[in-house]
C-alpha cells in the first residue's frame, strides 16, 4: 500500500472518530435535555398539586357548610350560636334566624333551626335531649319485723327535670333480725337511671339514740315495739342515764343468746331559755342587769348572764339593751330588751273624781273615793277648792282638785257638782222666765218656742219645767208643761192634755171665757195650733184623738 492510500485511510478513520465523537456528544446532549425536561415536568406537577391542594383547602373552607346539627341537654339556661357552628371562625359573621324563645328548654323535642352566614342561610336540626340521670340522696333505714319494703323509704330527696319512678332492683324477703342489702333504683321519664344499694336493718332495738340534755329517754325512744319488747329493757338503766350529764353511754341486752348494744349520746346543744322585759326609768336613776331578766332557765342548772350593752344614761328615750346567757356547756343566747329613760314631767293622776249630784244643803265629802297616784311617788296628798260651790242654791258648780308630786309636777282637775232644785226653785225659775215674755197667750207660746230646742226623746226627767228652763231642750211634754206654767203665772186657766196613746201633749187654755187648744211645740203639724177648737185640733192630729170625756169641749 502506498503512502497516499495509508494517509487516506488514516484520514477516513479520523473523520469517523470525530463523527462518532460528535454523535456521542449529541446523544449525551439529548439525554441531558430529556432529563431536564422530566425534572421540570415533575417540579411543575408538584407545584400544580400544591396549588390545587391550597386551593382545595381554600375552596373547602369557602364552600363547605358552616353549621351542624346541635344536641342540647334539657334544662340548659339557653341555646347558643356556638352550639351550631362547625368552626369558631364563623361566629362573627353568623346569626340565628329562628326565634329560639319559642323552644321549651325543659322538654325533649326536635326542631328545625335556620341560621345565616354572610347572607347565606342554612337549616340544621336542634335535638333537645335528656341524658342526665336523677339526682338522688339515699339513706339507710331501721325497721321492725313487720316492715313491708317500700323503696321510697330509702330516699331523702330526689330531683330531675322529668317525672321519676322509684323501684326495687330485686325481690327481697325479711326473714328475721339483721341487715339486708336493698338495691333502690330511681328512673326518670327517659330511662336515665340512678341506683344504690342501701342497708335495711331489721331489729327490735335501735343501735343508737341521741338525747338532748333536759329530756328523758324512754323505752319508746329505743324500741320499735314497746308492747312486744318492753320487758327486755331495764328501766333502772334508763333512769341512770336520765340523771347523768352529757356523755356517751351503752345499754347491753342479751336476747336469745345474742348481745345487742345500744349507744346513747346525751348532748347539750340547747342554749338557756332567756326571757327579757322592757324597763322604764327616770333620768336620775340607774338600772341593774337583773331588772331586764324576767326569767332564765337551763337544763344544765348553771347559767351566767351578762349585760352586753353599755347604757347611755344621758340619752332620753328608748335604747336597745342586749343580755347574754351562757350555760355550763357553753351554749349561748342573746336577747334584746328596751330601756326607756324619761324625765319626770308628769304630775299625779286622779282617780275617782266623778260628777256629783246632791240635794240642797247637803254636806259634801270631797275626799271620799278619790285618790291621786303618781307614777313614781305612788299615792300623794291633794287639796280641794270648793269655794265656788253653794249647796243652798240649786245649780251646777265645780270644785277644783290639786295634787303635786315630789318633783313639783302639779295636776288639777275639776269636779262637776250638781245641786238639785226643789219646788221653790222651779217656782222661782217660772217667775224669772215670766218676766221675760209678754202677757197674752200667743206671745207666751212664741216665747217658749224660741227658748227651748225640740228633742223627741227628752221628757225632762222628774221636773220637765225646771229641765226646759235650765237645759233649754225637751220634747212636746216639756214644751207643754213650760207653756202651762207661764200661762198659770200670768193668770190663765189651763189644763194639760194628751192623745189617748200619749204620743203628744199640749195645753187647753181658757181664752175670753172659752176653752181653746194651744200648742207650743214647734213644727208644721203643731206650731200652727194657737187657739183651736176641737175640730181644728183633731184635724191637725193626723188621725189621733184624745179622751173627750176627760177634758172640756172647745167649741
Amino acid at each position: 500500500m502506498d503512502i497516499e492510500q495509508e494517509d487516506n485511510i488514516k484520514e477516513e478513520i479520523k473523520d469517523k472518530e470525530e463523527q462518532s465523537k460528535d454523535n456521542n456528544e449529541k446523544s449525551d446532549k439529548k439525554k441531558s435535555n430529556k432529563i431536564t425536561k422530566i425534572i421540570t415536568i415533575i417540579i411543575l406537577t408538584i407545584v400544580i398539586i400544591a396549588i390545587l391542594s391550597v386551593g382545595g383547602i381554600f375552596a373547602y373552607k369557602h364552600f363547605s357548610k358552616k353549621f351542624k346539627d346541635a344536641y342540647v341537654e334539657i334544662g340548659s339556661e339557653q341555646i347558643k350560636l356556638e352550639d351550631f357552628l362547625v368552626d369558631e371562625d364563623y361566629k362573627d359573621d353568623s346569626k340565628i334566624i329562628t326565634d329560639l324563645s319559642q323552644i321549651d328548654l325543659y322538654k325533649i323535642g326536635e326542631y328545625e333551626i335556620e341560621l345565616e352566614y354572610k347572607g347565606k342561610r342554612q337549616k340544621v336540626m336542634l335535638y333537645m335531649q335528656d341524658t342526665t340521670p336523677p339526682a338522688v340522696e339515699f339513706q339507710d333505714i331501721l325497721k321492725y319485723l313487720d316492715y313491708e319494703i317500700n323503696p321510697n323509704d330509702f330516699i331523702v330527696n330526689k330531683s330531675d327535670l322529668s317525672e321519676m319512678t322509684v323501684e326495687l332492683g330485686g325481690t327481697y324477703e325479711i326473714t328475721g333480725f339483721g341487715t339486708y342489702k336493698i338495691n333502690v333504683i330511681v328512673k326518670d321519664q327517659y330511662n336515665n337511671v340512678t341506683s344504690k344499694e342501701c342497708n335495711l336493718t331489721i331489729g327490735w332495738i335501735k343501735p343508737e339514740f341521741t338525747l338532748e340534755l333536759g329530756n328523758k329517754i324512754t323505752k319508746e325512744d329505743l324500741l320499735y315495739s314497746v308492747e312486744q319488747d318492753g320487758d327486755k329493757l331495764n328501766q333502772e338503766e334508763l333512769d341512770k342515764i336520765n340523771s347523768s350529764g352529757p356523755g356517751e353511754y351503752e345499754i347491753k341486752v342479751i336476747y336469745e343468746g345474742q348481745e345487742y348494744v345500744t349507744k346513747i349520746k346525751v348532748q347539750d346543744t340547747t342554749p338557756p331559755d332567756l326571757i327579757l322585759q322592757d324597763v322604764i326609768i327616770y333620768d336620775d336613776e340607774t338600772v341593774e342587769k337583773d331588772r331586764f331578766i324576767k326569767s332564765v332557765t337551763d337544763a344544765s342548772g348553771e347559767i351566767t348572764t351578762t349585760l352586753l350593752t353599755k347604757i347611755d344614761y344621758s340619752r332620753i328615750g328608748a335604747q336597745e339593751i342586749v343580755v347574754e346567757a351562757v350555760d355550763k356547756n357553753n351554749n349561748q343566747i342573746t336577747k334584746t330588751a328596751i330601756l326607756t329613760i324619761k324625765k319626770d314631767t308628769e304630775g299625779p293622776v286622779f282617780q275617782g273624781i266623778t260628777n256629783l249630784t246632791v240635794n240642797k244643803y247637803t254636806k259634801i265629802n270631797y275626799n271620799k273615793g278619790v285618790t291621786a297616784i303618781d307614777e313614781r311617788d305612788g299615792s300623794v296628798t291633794f287639796t280641794v277648792d270648793d269655794s265656788k260651790v253653794n249647796t243652798s242654791v240649786a245649780g251646777t258648780y265645780y270644785a277644783t282638785y290639786t295634787a303635786t308630786d315630789k318633783k313639783g309636777n302639779t295636776t288639777t282637775k275639776k269636779r262637776k257638782i250638781t245641786v238639785n232644785h226643789d219646788q221653790a226653785d222651779t217656782n222661782a225659775k217660772v217667775r224669772e222666765m215670766s218676766q221675760k215674755c209678754g202677757n197674752d197667750y200667743e206671745s207666751i207660746r212664741q216665747f217658749v218656742k224660741s227658748k227651748i230646742s225640740y228633742n223627741a226623746s227628752d221628757y225632762g226627767g222628774s221636773d220637765p219645767i225646771w229641765h226646759g228652763f235650765t237645759e233649754y231642750k225637751g220634747n212636746c211634754l216639756v214644751f207643754a208643761k213650760c207653756y202651762q206654767a207661764l200661762l198659770n203665772q200670768k193668770g190663765y186657766s189651763t189644763q194639760l192634755i194628751w192623745t189617748t196613746d200619749k204620743s203628744h201633749y199640749w195645753v187647753l187654755v181658757k181664752i175670753n171665757g172659752v176653752w181653746r187648744h194651744s200648742d207650743a211645740t214647734p213644727g208644721g203639724y203643731h206650731g200652727t195650733i194657737s187657739a183651736a177648737t176641737d175640730d181644728e185640733r183633731y184635724a191637725n192630729l193626723q188621725g189621733r184623738d184624745w179622751d173627750r170625756t176627760k177634758w172640756p169641749e172647745a167649741k
